[in-house]
C-alpha cells in the first residue's frame, strides 16, 4: 500500500522553525503552530544567534510545552537558508509522518497542516506548498498567488512558493539530506532552501502540489528576507539579481543538483547551454523559456533578459 494513502488519526508532524531576532512576532506564530487542528505537532527550533530576546523566549516556551524542542546553539548560519539546512540535518525526524517548514513571523490557519496532509494523501505527492495572504502593519492585505500550473522545467528556475508553506514526506526530507551531505553535490551552496527542496522533489520524478487556497497570513515588514515579492521595489530587486549574475548562478547550482538525480537529457543539455555564455547559447536558451516559469509574465521577462544578454 502506498504510505500516502494510509489513514491515520492525528498524524505526527515535525515543524522546523528558523529564528533570528524575531521576538516581536514569535508569540502569535508559535500559538498558531501549536494549536493546529487534528495533528500531533512537535516544533523544532534553530535560533541563529539572535541579538534580542528571541532565544530566552524560546527557552521559556520549551519549559512550559514539551512539544517545543530547541536545537543547541551552533556556529552562526548568517542566512535563513543555511539555518533551515541545519534544521533538516540536525533534527531527529525518524518518528514523524510529515515535515513542515515555518518562518518566525507568520500566522498559520488552524487547519493548515491537516488540510495539506489530506491533499497530499489524496493526490499522492511527496511535497506541497500553497498560496499565502500577505499583510502589512497598516492593515493592507494581498493574496500572493503561486498556484499557476507547473511547467516542465519550472523547478530549475523558481521555487514552488514560500518555503514557510512547505509540507514534505520523510522520503523527500531524506533525499534533501543526502544532497546536503554529499561531498560531490553543491546543494549546501544553494541560497534558497525552498527552491532546493522543490527541485530535488521534481528532479527525482516525484509529484508536487501547489494549493490555490491561502494557508497562512504572511507578515510583511522591513526585516523580511524575501517577502511578498510584489510592487516596483521587488521588480527592481529581481532585475538586479538577474543582471548581476546571481540568478544565473543559482539556476546552475539547482541544475547541477538536478542532474545528479536525473538522467533527463534536457537537464544535461540545458546545463551545457548555461555554462557557455556565447551568443549561440543565448539563442538556444530561448527555446527553454516556455518551460521555465509558471507565470506568463515571468516567462516573458526571462526571455527579454536573455535577449538583452542580462541573464
Amino acid at each position: 500500500m502506498n504510505p500516502l494513502n494510509a489513514l491515520k488519526s492525528n498524524p505526527k508532524i515535525a515543524v522546523l522553525l528558523a529564528t533570528y531576532n524575531g521576538d516581536k512576532w514569535l508569540a502569535s506564530q508559535l500559538d498558531s503552530i501549536l494549536r493546529q487542528l487534528n495533528v500531533s505537532v512537535t516544533l523544532f527550533v534553530s535560533d541563529d544567534s539572535s541579538q534580542d530576546s528571541t532565544f530566552s523566549y524560546l527557552k521559556k516556551c520549551a519549559e512550559k510545552d514539551l512539544r517545543v524542542k530547541i536545537l543547541p546553539r551552533a556556529q552562526r548560519a548568517r542566512s535563513a537558508g543555511k539555518n533551515f539546512f541545519r534544521l533538516l540535518l540536525d533534527t531527529e525526524l525518524a518518528d514523524c509522518d510529515y515535515v513542515a517548514l515555518a518562518d518566525q513571523d507568520d500566522i498559520w490557519r488552524p487547519d493548515k497542516l491537516i488540510r495539506h496532509v489530506e491533499l497530499m494523501r489524496k493526490n499522492e505527492v511527496d511535497g506541497m506548498s500553497s498560496n499565502v495572504t500577505a499583510f502589512w502593519p497598516d492593515g493592507k492585505t494581498k493574496l500572493i498567488d503561486k498556484s499557476q500550473p507547473q511547467r516542465e522545467l519550472d523547478f530549475l528556475f523558481e521555487s514552488a512558493g514560500p518555503g514557510c508553506t512547505f509540507l514534505m514526506t520523510p522520503w523527500l526530507v531524506n533525499e534533501v539530506k543526502k544532497q546536503l551531505t554529499d561531498s560531490s553535490s553543491v546543494a549546501n551552496q544553494v541560497a534558497l532552501h525552498d527552491w532546493l527542496v522543490y527541485a530535488i522533489c521534481r528532479a527525482s520524478g516525484k509529484k508536487w502540489l501547489i494549493d490555490s487556497e491561502s494557508s497562512i497570513e504572511y507578515r510583511q515588514h522591513d526585516k523580511n528576507v524575501v517577502g511578498a515579492n510584489s510592487g516596483l521595489k521587488a521588480k527592481l530587486e529581481r532585475f538586479k539579481q538577474i543582471s548581476n549574475g546571481w540568478y544565473r548562478q543559482e539556476v546552475l547550482k539547482i541544475l547541477d543538483v538536478s542532474c545528479q538525480l536525473s538522467d533527463d537529457h534536457q537537464l544535461h543539455a540545458l546545463k551545457k547551454v548555461l555554462q557557455n555564455p556565447s551568443f549561440k547559447s543565448r539563442i538556444s536558451l530561448l527555446s527553454y523559456v516556455h518551460k521555465a516559469r509558471r507565470r506568463f509574465y515571468d516567462r516573458l521577462f526571462l526571455g527579454l533578459m536573455i535577449i538583452l544578454g542580462l541573464f
